[in-house]
C-alpha cells in the first residue's frame, strides 16, 4: 500500500507528456475537448493526500489525510459562497487516511482508513449544527482501507478495499436511523475485489469504477441498484465495439482518482495507472451509457486528491505527486470552451 506514495521524478515527466497531449484520442480534434479548470481558494490546513470529504447544506467538509508528518484527524469546512474555508471539531479518533465518507440527511459519516500501521473500522457521525461527533456503529466486516463508498436513499454503501495482504469484494449498507447493534446489513458482493477505486451517483443509483486488485488496473464500470440489490456491468473501459466512441477509454482507467457528479453527468479526474500520473478528465452519461473526454487536470497532475460538488460547481484539492504533498484547489467548469493556457 506505500509503494505508491514513493513515484519518481520520471513517472511525473511521463504523466506530464499525457497532459500535454499524449492523453487525447488519436486523429481526435483538441478543439472538439471542452471543459476548463480554474484556480480556487487554497486548502487551508496542512499539505496533504488520501484525505475525505463530505457536503452538507452547500458547505464542504474535508478532513483527515496524510503527509509526510503523518496522518490527521483534523477537519474544514469550505463555504463556496464566499470562498472562506474554517477550522471544525476534529475527528475524536485515530488519525488516518484512505478513509471513506458521505453525507445522509444533514449529517456526515467517516469511517475505516488506515493509521501507519494499524487498519480501522470505527464509523463516526458529524452533526455540523452541534459541530459535534458520535460513534456509530464499526463496519462489521474487516478492518480496511481504500475502499468506495456512496450513499443513496438515505443509506450509506461500502464496498470492496485493502487490508494490506488483500483485497475484498464485500458490500456493506449503513443505516443511521436504526438502533445502535443494527445499523449495517450485508449486501450483495461487488463483483470482483477492488481497491482504490471511485463512486458516484446518479438516478439514484451507485457505481463503482476503476481503482485495482494485485496491481492490474480494472477496466470495468458497475451499477449498483439498492432497490434491487442487484450489481450491473456497464460498458467496459476498452475498445469493446466496432464503433469509433469506445477507441480511446483506456485512458480512462486509474487508480487513486476523484469522481465528482454534475446535473446529470459523473466526471474522474487526476491518478494514477500503474506507475504514471494520468491527467484526462472524463464524464460519464449514465443514461447512455457513454463517456467523453475533457480537458485534463491544468495543474500538478496527481493522485489521492479529494473532490466535492457544491451548488452544481465541482473542486478538485489537496493530493500527492512523487513527493510533493499539495494544498492547492482548482475548479472544473465542464461546459465551458477549452481555454488555452499556452
Amino acid at each position: 500500500m506505500q509503494n505508491r506514495y514513493t513515484q519518481q521524478v520520471l513517472l511525473v515527466i511521463i504523466g506530464m507528456s499525457c497532459m500535454i497531449g499524449a492523453c487525447h484520442k488519436p486523429g481526435s480534434d483538441s478543439e472538439d475537448i471542452s471543459g476548463n479548470w480554474s484556480t480556487a481558494a487554497d486548502f487551508k490546513g496542512d499539505s496533504r493526500c488520501e484525505a475525505v470529504a463530505f457536503v452538507i447544506n452547500d458547505v464542504a467538509y474535508i478532513l483527515t489525510g496524510t503527509s509526510d508528518r503523518g496522518p490527521y484527524n483534523d477537519m474544514y469546512a469550505y463555504d463556496v459562497s464566499n470562498g472562506n474555508w474554517t477550522k471544525k471539531t476534529p475527528l475524536p479518533a485515530a488519525a488516518r487516511y484512505s478513509a471513506i465518507a458521505f453525507a445522509i440527511n444533514g449529517k456526515g459519516y467517516i469511517g475505516t482508513g488506515y493509521q501507519s500501521d494499524v487498519f480501522l473500522k470505527d464509523f463516526w457521525e458529524y452533526d455540523p449544527v452541534a459541530q459535534t461527533w458520535t460513534q456509530k456503529d464499526s463496519l462489521p466486516g474487516d478492518a480496511r482501507s481504500d475502499a468506495a463508498a456512496f450513499a443513496v436513499g438515505g443509506k450509506g454503501y461500502v464496498c470492496g478495499g485493502f487490508d494490506g495482504n488483500k483485497a475484498f469484494n464485500d458490500c456493506w449498507e449503513f443505516d443511521p436511523t436504526a438502533p445502535a447493534g443494527y445499523q449495517w446489513k450485508e449486501k450483495a458482493s461487488f463483483p470482483h475485489k477492488t481497491r482504490s477505486a471511485v463512486a458516484f451517483v446518479l438516478n439514484n443509483k451507485g457505481y463503482i469504477v476503476t481503482g485495482s486488485n494485485n496491481s492490474e488496473i480494472q477496466k470495468e464500470l458497475y451499477q449498483y441498484d439498492p432497490e434491487q440489490n442487484a450489481w450491473s456491468t456497464k460498458r467496459p473501459l476498452f475498445n469493446y465495439s466496432n464503433d469509433p466512441y469506445d477507441d480511446h477509454y483506456t485512458s480512462v482507467i486509474r487508480q487513486n482518482g476523484v469522481a465528482f457528479t454534475l446535473g446529470k453527468y459523473a466526471f474522474i479526474a487526476t491518478g494514477e495507472n500503474g506507475g504514471p500520473y494520468v491527467a484526462s478528465t472524463w464524464g460519464y452519461d449514465g443514461e447512455a451509457d457513454t463517456w467523453k473526454e475533457y480537458t485534463g487536470f491544468e495543474a500538478k497532475i496527481r493522485e489521492g486528491a479529494v473532490a466535492f460538488t457544491v451548488k452544481d460547481r465541482a473542486f478538485v484539492l489537496t493530493g500527492k505527486t512523487g513527493t510533493l504533498f499539495l494544498d492547492n484547489m482548482f475548479e472544473f467548469n465542464p461546459f465551458a470552451e477549452k481555454v488555452d493556457n499556452d
